[in-house]
């Protein structure tokens, strides 16, 4: 909530401060005592960590079946981090989900290095590949390629094990499931165009704005849109659909078409589109969370 770096002792130690206030309230002034400069608190969840992948290491020798799930992104540095979940099931029926690992990816990110930093993962855990059932990924060409994708090499892995073992199943993450469904092109096409002529230019921008401000509108602005995000779309649609009549009203002013935005149907298919990916945002979060398992969804 603070947005501070989990080195900063000082934001640390305020928030020590608070707990005996909970907990021991007679201790307080032994956590004011406590000394965490910068490399304090990076040895203390260096260990922590240690300790946490220790305990998972003991725990996955009781596992029956376990899945992963595996994510590429770029962080705000711009590095690559490779992302390892599991999710498994011991004898007695008990779930895990955990984030085993964060790898920083230096250099590139091909399916070849992923699947490698991958098996790595697995094998510092001894995670057994044949007690794998599920694999779960982004949906990238590099996780899913038929022939040199990370499923495709960790299927030539797991049938070199294990031959008689049936092949784990592949799926993109639900975000994607969510989103990549509507096919509702006229509404979005024309949409993103509009919404990304005002927001990025400034100067149609700042004339907006300054629109919405005459007429003392609720709204300062339109929020940009681009398709990275996708899930995004809903709010681009829905900040459109409330705010047509002063989008037509700016067009008019610097003299654009706006004969489609004023079609009764194109308005029926706009309005549509704001209630369903309204629905599927909504489904989107009760999909994730823990203990989601396929019976209960």
């Amino acid at each position: 909530m603070h947005g501070k770096s989990y080195t900063k002792g000082n934001f640390v130690k305020q928030c020590l401060i608070k707990t005996p206030k909970v907990v021991c309230p007679e201790k307080g002034h032994l956590f004011r005592n406590i000394s965490l400069t910068r490399n304090a608190v990076a040895e203390r969840i260096d260990g922590m960590s240690s300790d946490l992948k220790q305990q998972l290491k003991a725990e996955s020798l009781r596992f029956e079946q376990f899945s992963i799930a595996i994510d590429e992104t770029v962080d705000i540095t711009g590095i690559a981090q490779l992302a390892v979940f599991i999710r498994a099931c011991d004898n007695k029926f008990n779930i895990y989900e955990e984030l085993i690992e964060l790898i920083p990816m230096h250099d590139t990110t091909t399916s070849q290095a992923i699947f490698e930093n991958a098996e790595r993962v697995l094998h510092e855990y001894d995670l057994d590949l044949r007690k794998l059932v599920c694999l779960s990924t982004d949906g990238a060409a590099n996780m899913v390629g038929r022939h040199n994708g990370v499923a495709a090499k960790l299927q030539a892995k797991m049938k070199s094990l294990h031959p008689d073992l049936s092949f784990p199943h592949f799926h993109f993450h639900q975000q994607n499931l969510c989103s990549r469904i509507l096919k509702l092109d006229t509404v979005f096409s024309l949409v993103i165009k509009t919404v990304n002529d005002i927001r990025g230019r400034s100067l149609n921008h700042r004339q907006f704005n300054q629109l919405l401000e005459d007429i003392d509108n609720q709204f300062t602005n339109v929020p940009f849109y681009t398709d990275v995000r996708r899930l995004s779309c809903h709010e681009v649609l829905k900040r459109f659909y409330l705010l047509r009549q002063e989008i037509i009203t700016f067009l008019k002013m610097k003299g654009g078409n706006t004969a489609e935005m004023k079609d009764e149907s194109w308005l029926q298919d706009l309005a549509f589109a704001v209630d369903i990916t309204a629905q599927l945002n909504d489904l989107n979060l009760k999909l994730q969370g823990k203990n989601k398992l396929i019976t209960q969804v």
